[in-house]
């Protein structure tokens, strides 16, 4: 189920500008993407294309349970040569990591699975369990070799998608000579304007009522929108709901946040922050913000039962409404 509800419009030919519109959604990263670009009619095939490509590059690179990935080969090996975007991702991840006194954390592949969120098993483990796999240790990188502490699996699901759409929203935006916007489940980022002049629209969904929306929040050009909620996946024991967003400090799911939605111009961050200020929980998460120097930004906490907790930084959120 898509965290995030992207508005459809439909296709339109600017006869003065002789630009179009044009909407194309494929499924990669275990995720329905979806990609609307505004450009010459001779290059919207060409820059979709370019796009998917390079969302599914990423991909490629970063499921570890695909046996032919990067990551995936990283965690057999433990010490290997990886290209530079796997670099790249590994050092973000570990930066926020290291300030987040490991609220967010890539090295949960062991932890992932013990919880069954890899293969959708119900699983809950004990605190015995858990505390066994729990990892220890920082990931060394020298040049391009990475090498990953004994107990440690990577795992990029809180980030791989929206280094991913940020990839497909540089290469794309070369060609799209007038805006795109670029979404799929929980990330979204947009270049340029809507093809009817004004912002991009993205509604938020409900995390209790997947045919309400709590607000709709407007893009302008450069912006990028990341979601985590705790009803993506997730299963109910004993009236308890289990999440797949593990709290790297603990090793459990958070309680009392529903979902979490970061306005900022990175998609990167946007992916990754909204999985970190989950974990944090709004306290934590405010206090988090305040002290690192991420310009503006704009942040929505969903909490039990009902409540909506807001940070702002240089941004206007919308009215919302739960």
């Amino acid at each position: 189920m898509a965290l995030l509800a992207l508005f459809i419009w439909k296709l339109i030919t600017n006869s003065n500008t002789t630009l179009k519109t044009e909407q194309d959604s494929r499924l990669l990263m275990d995720t329905v993407i979806t990609i609307t670009v505004v450009a010459p009619a001779d290059e919207v095939k060409g820059t979709l294309d370019k796009g998917f490509a390079e969302i599914s590059r990423i991909d490629d690179l970063t499921n570890r349970y695909s046996l032919a990935s990067g990551v995936s080969k990283l965690n057999q090996a433990r010490t290997l040569e990886v290209n530079q975007d796997l670099i790249n991702i590994i050092k973000i991840s570990e930066e926020y990591r290291k300030k987040s006194s490991n609220a967010f954390d890539i090295r949960l592949g062991r932890l992932v699975d013990l919880w069954g969120f890899g293969d959708d098993r119900q699983n809950v483990p004990t605190k015995e369990e858990i505390d066994q796999a729990m990892p220890t240790g920082d990931i060394s990188i020298t040049n391009k070799k990475v090498t990953l502490p004994n107990d440690v699996l990577i795992d990029l699901g809180g980030v791989a998608k929206g280094y991913g759409i940020e990839q497909a929203r540089n290469v794309m935006k070369k060609t799209s000579k007038a805006g795109l916007i670029v979404g799929g489940g929980s990330s979204v980022a947009c270049w340029g304007e809507h093809p009817e002049e004004r912002p991009w629209r993205v509604g938020l969904k409900h995390p209790r009522n997947p045919t309400k929306l709590i607000g709709v929040i407007e893009l302008e050009n450069g912006w990028s929108l990341g979601t985590s909620g705790d009803y993506e996946r997730f299963f109910i024991l004993d009236s308890r709901r289990y999440h797949h967003i593990l709290d790297g400090r603990n090793g459990y799911p958070p309680e009392d946040v529903y979902a979490t939605t970061i306005m900022i111009k990175d998609s990167t961050l946007a992916d990754m922050l909204s999985t970190l200020l989950f974990a944090l929980g709004p306290t934590e998460g405010k206090a988090f913000l305040d002290n690192n120097k991420l310009g503006d930004l704009g942040v929505i906490w969903v909490v039990a039962p009902g409540e909506i907790i807001t940070y702002e930084k240089g941004v206007k959120l919308p009215e919302l409404t739960y």
